[in-house]
């Protein structure tokens, strides 16, 4: 059966992040950008909302996950201290490294923005006089303001003679040009961390479906912490089952110390489908098969709109190494009425209690 035309191209590549104005842009070049981005097979990242509120921390992760960020500057970009705060954040990973920046002037002379002539200048002076009680916010706007302009872009000025399909394709051409730039680290097996942890990313798991593009899309985001692209599962429709299986070898811990597993997940704002609860098991099998099962219950859609949280499968005492054990660790769901949605899945930890 052919796959559905509502189902969403899976992207693999790294994440690409865009900043713009709603009100300039959004039901015009954005409206021809994002699905022919999409169309291309581009990982890309947009906010739907632009809802001043905790969100803007959701996005700020968003933002370091990604690899390139594209900032549309328009005419009333520096009304909006959503758009300002975003860009701070784009020119902090800049400087941290890992983040490719694409400035794309629309209707606007880059000179407007890096020097804040004009109306543009204006709006900004004017919110920053809003702020004035915040002057380590607004520096940081100014800052990135005078600083990312100055990295090559592109420019759509009011009075050029070519469409915005046009400049469209002549953007998506210098993304996939920055992306081809990326090398994209593999997922490794296992992946240690500074204080004892070891993380078994998403590509290691058995997802149940998990190479059904109806049902499952995988794409790339940066983690910093490992400075390295991993990539992550989205669930976008499954019916009934949810099974994630994975497994982890002890002779890696240290013996007697306890150990937590935890599942790395987050759920979309538009996840449905997690009012029933999921179960969750934590098994600990030794060399002559003997061990022990726990199993717990909880409800996912207390986590639907947050960041990658943290889900505490269970604990347990790694065993001496001359055991050969393992622990397995597993979702599960099983409701036949349920449609589901939203869940990503980054993997499963294992870190000292």
């Amino acid at each position: 059966m052919a796959a559905s035309s509502s189902v969403r191209p899976t992207t693999t590549g790294p994440q690409v992040f865009i900043n713009f104005r709603g009100k300039d842009v959004r039901n015009g070049f954005l409206s021809f950008l994002e699905p022919a981005m999409r169309e291309a097979n581009i990982n890309v990242f947009i906010d739907k909302h632009e809802v001043v509120g905790t969100d803007l921390v959701n996005l700020f992760v968003r933002i370091q996950e990604s690899r390139v960020a594209v900032v549309i500057f328009s005419k009333d970009y520096t009304s909006s201290e959503w758009c300002l705060d975003e860009l701070a954040q784009i020119k902090d990973c800049i400087d941290q490294g890992g983040l490719n920046v694409i400035p794309i002037f629309y209707k606007l002379a880059p000179s407007s923005v890096e020097e804040l002539k004009g109306g543009f200048g204006d709006s900004f002076r004017v919110l920053k006089c809003k702020y004035k009680d915040e002057p380590e916010r607004t520096q940081k706007w100014e800052e990135a303001l005078k600083s990312i302009p100055k990295i090559k872009g592109l420019t759509l000025s009011e009075k050029s003679d070519r469409n915005e399909r046009e400049f469209m394709n002549e953007t998506i051409f210098e993304i996939q040009r920055s992306l081809s730039q990326i090398a994209v680290k593999g997922n490794p097996k296992v992946e240690s961390n500074s204080l004892g942890g070891f993380m078994v990313p998403a590509r290691r798991l058995v997802i149940t479906h998990a190479e059904n593009p109806e049902k499952w899309t995988w794409s790339a985001i940066y983690d910093r912490p490992h400075k390295a692209d991993i990539e992550i599962a989205t669930m976008i429709n499954t019916h009934s089952l949810i099974k994630i299986n994975g497994d982890f070898h002890t002779r890696k811990l240290i013996p007697g110390k306890k150990y937590e597993v935890v599942f790395l997940v987050r759920l979309d704002d538009t996840s449905l489908g997690w009012k029933n609860d999921v179960t969750l098991t934590l098994k600990l099998v030794m060399g002559d098969k003997t061990g022990n099962e726990k199993e717990k219950k909880l409800y996912l859609d207390e986590y639907i709109g947050e960041n990658w949280v943290d889900i505490l499968v269970g604990e347990f005492e790694a065993p001496p190494k001359k055991d050969d054990a393992k622990i397995f660790f597993s979702m599960y769901q099983y409701v036949d009425t349920d449609k589901k949605s939203g869940l990503v899945v980054k993997g499963f930890a294992i870190r000292p209690a």
